[in-house]
């Protein structure tokens, strides 16, 4: 039999599921929609596939102290970096670049 991943919890013992309607962050929601589109149709940048292998090899120990979110950016990050797209300093920087606009 093979060995759960840490990120495969399907049909592991976890005791009783509580849901709760949380509501987006405002920045979950910006990147979600930039996966989408990155994902779709003809743009075709990272697959959702390639975002689940993003998620099955970023160790489990930064796996662990990330959100959904956080993980799924995370792994759309590196999946960009790793095509040549985007580097993970140019999107630093931007982030840098708007908040100083934003604030100033």
């Amino acid at each position: 039999m093979a060995q759960r991943g840490y990120h495969d919890i399907g049909g592991a013992p976890a005791g009783r599921f509580l849901p709760t309607d949380e509501p987006w962050h405002f920045w979950e929601k910006q990147s979600e929609a930039i996966r989408n589109l990155l994902g779709e149709g003809a743009r075709r940048m990272a697959s959702l596939d390639e975002i689940r292998r993003g998620f099955e090899t970023m160790g489990e120990d930064l796996y662990g102290q990330l959100t959904f979110y956080e993980r799924r950016l995370e792994a759309l990050v590196r999946i960009l970096e790793e095509k040549g797209i985007v580097s993970r300093a140019d999107l630093e920087a931007r982030v840098v670049a708007m908040r100083e606009r934003e604030s100033g």
